[in-house]
């Protein structure tokens, strides 16, 4: 008896620890994409405006809208290599 009570207790740490690793890696992959919306809403979303706003003015194909879009874009690569999406390892 004290044998099959030894193999469920191990079996049961075996199945916590995996289910706090999995918790682990969830929690990480959450905070990365929070970081990550959180730099594009400050560094990208309002350059992305200024963008639209350009191109609404001034036509899509003029200086100040190809200006506004690729400082909108070099935002958006400053975040996402500072941010880069989770990848589990």
């Amino acid at each position: 008896m004290k044998k099959v009570d030894n193999q469920r207790a191990q079996t049961l740490a075996e199945e916590a620890l995996k289910l706090m690793q999995e918790a682990k890696a969830l929690q990480q992959q959450a905070q990365c994409q929070a970081a990550r919306i959180l730099g594009y809403q400050q560094q990208s979303d309002g350059l992305a405006f200024k963008y639209l706003a350009a191109k609404a003015e001034y036509g899509e194909h003029s200086q100040q809208a190809c200006d506004a879009k690729q400082a909108w874009l070099h935002a958006r690569k400053f975040v996402q290599a500072r941010y880069p999406k989770f990848h589990e390892k």
